[in-house]
């Protein structure tokens, strides 16, 4: 049988201030686009592996 814990107690809701500031400083630590595909390593492209033809 499973043992199921129980579920945790939820936080009270986050005010609008609360809110904000998080959204600012996720903002804050996200890379811009320029920065973010200057970091990001450039993807081969894919082979059409079974692509072949077979008689």
């Amino acid at each position: 049988m499973s043992n199921w814990q129980k579920p945790s107690k939820r936080e009270p809701p986050k005010t609008k201030a609360e809110l904000r500031e998080m959204l600012t400083e996720a903002v804050r630590n996200t890379p811009s686009p320029d920065q973010a595909s200057k970091q990001r390593p450039v993807k081969a492209k894919k082979t059409a592996a079974g692509a072949a033809d077979v008689d």
